[in-house]
């Protein structure tokens, strides 16, 4: 299907509804103790069901989004999706430890291919002047999948087992796949948009282009802190039970959902380099508050703090994301899209480390106020690092 500036809106619609399936890998997470007795593993071994997706899924990322510059980001997305399905239900059909690993890296090779060409639909598709909008939506949509996947997870495993954490999502990427494949263009894109709108031109200022990564990574490492310890805080130290407790941590996922279209909406309106600074000191205010909470903290100051440090980074998400992929030519939206979301999955792997050294390294309480300081330090970082000016007029960086 060729894209024309009538059927965009469709295009980024399926964009961002495939990659739910792929999102919703937050739930399996709250399956961990069910697998680990299921086959009678301990709980150190529970983590290669996280590497061998996020490692594969890594490392595949930037690959996957130069394959979809070659050979058509349509196609490649439904590569990934059909990949996603057949992972799925392997996982799900797992008759061993070692065959589920096997299924995760096949399941991470298939988010590779989806989120290594699903941002570049979004902008080939989109006229220029709707791009911070739309990318808005799919951000959104990854959002939705990260917040309900905790939520949702919960229940299949109450229901059904850990193995309806994997087969509950085949029928979502089975009907995104039918979608795609009716909807989305297959071919490699051309030299000119299909709006009429001329291709991008080279990097115009390399030292801004390092400095959007290198923000991004930051921004995503600071937040991290609060996916792996806050966990603890709510459940341990504050005493709540699973159920209030994941209600209350997911104040932040939501923030950061509904932050991306906020932040696509500010940007129109202010730009990205008058928006990715105020974004950032949000992090940093809601990362420095969670260091202030104790075991009698009420609901209301945690739920602040997280929604702060979560909405911040949703507001930054798609100035960043448009700054970057704008940067780069057509010809190379797939690796722009790809890098995009290497940077933040380098911030998970590398907040994840920084967080459990600065963690384990006192008492608890006082270990848990440092480790929060530390990440709103490397918040503010990033919050400085987006004013540092541009060499030349760089395109995208002081506008929409």
């Amino acid at each position: 299907m060729r894209v024309t500036p009538r059927n965009w809106p469709a295009t980024v619609a399926v964009a961002s509804f495939g990659t739910i399936p792929v999102a919703l890998d937050a739930a399996v997470n709250i399956a961990f103790p069910a697998i680990s007795a299921a086959f009678d593993v301990p709980v150190a071994a529970i983590q290669w069901v996280v590497i061998a997706y996020v490692l594969t899924d890594a490392v595949l990322l930037l690959p996957a989004g130069r394959l979809a510059d070659r050979v058509g980001h349509g196609a490649v997305f439904a590569a990934g999706l059909a990949l996603t399905g057949v992972a799925l239900l392997l996982a799900g059909a797992a008759p061993a430890f070692g065959a589920l690993l096997a299924a995760r890296v096949l399941q991470g090779t298939g988010a590779a291919l989806v989120f290594g060409s699903a941002p570049a639909l979004v902008t080939l598709a989109t006229p220029e002047s709707r791009r911070p909008r739309a990318l808005g939506w799919y951000n959104l949509a990854v959002g939705v999948g990260i917040v309900l996947g905790p939520l949702a997870g919960g229940a299949l495993v109450g229901v059904g087992g850990w193995r309806a954490v994997y087969w509950s999502r085949v029928p979502l990427a089975a009907a995104a796949l039918l979608l795609a494949w009716r909807w989305l263009p297959r071919a490699a894109p051309g030299p000119a948009a299909p709006t009429g709108e001329p291709a991008a031109p080279p990097i115009a200022d390399r030292r801004m282009f390092v400095v959007a990564n290198a923000v991004n990574l930051l921004a995503n490492v600071a937040l991290f802190f609060v996916w792996l310890l806050v966990p603890y805080y709510l459940l341990e130290r504050r005493g709540l039970a699973p159920a209030p407790g994941g209600l209350v941590f997911a104040a932040g996922t939501l923030a950061t959902a509904v932050g991306a279209p906020l932040g696509a909406w500010g940007a129109a309106r202010v730009g990205a380099r008058g928006l990715m600074p105020v974004a950032l000191l949000t992090e940093t205010l809601g990362l420095y508050l969670t260091s202030r909470l104790d075991a009698g903290s009420s609901l209301a100051p945690i739920a602040l703090a997280l929604a702060l440090a979560g909405g911040g980074v949703g507001l930054f998400t798609v100035p960043n994301m448009h700054y970057v992929m704008g940067a780069l030519p057509r010809a190379r939206q797939g690796w722009a899209g790809s890098l995009v979301v290497l940077m933040r999955m380098g911030g998970i792997l590398v907040g994840a480390r920084l967080a459990a050294l600065v963690y384990g390294s006192g008492a608890e309480a006082d270990a848990f106020r440092d480790a929060f300081r530390v990440a709103a330090v490397i918040a503010l970082v990033a919050a400085v690092l987006t004013l540092v000016p541009p060499r030349r007029a760089d395109r995208g960086w002081g506008a929409t």
